[in-house]
């Protein structure tokens, strides 16, 4: 993985709600990475799929908020008088 795309990874990640296993394992990849300048290939494919994780629950919870504020609000028009 290159060190650029680690980066971006690891930055929005900041902004994401993560467990304490998650953070854990995210310190433990930084460290591993500024030690051999590299990560290994289960470690990437972990840190990817916790990205990937996150970046669809956001979009979910967004698109779910953002569906609900836009529902135009019916008015009945067949409720006697």
């Amino acid at each position: 993985m290159e060190q650029k795309r680690f980066e971006c990874i690891l930055l929005l990640l900041e902004h994401c709600q993560l467990t304490v296993r998650e953070k854990q394992f995210i310190e433990a990849v930084e460290k591993y990475f500024h030690e051999n300048r590299k990560v290994t290939d289960q470690q990437e494919s972990i840190l990817q799929g916790i990205y990937k994780e996150k970046v669809w629950a956001r979009k979910a919870l967004f698109s779910e908020s953002h569906v609900l504020k836009e529902r135009p609000v019916k008015k009945r028009l067949d409720v006697p008088v």
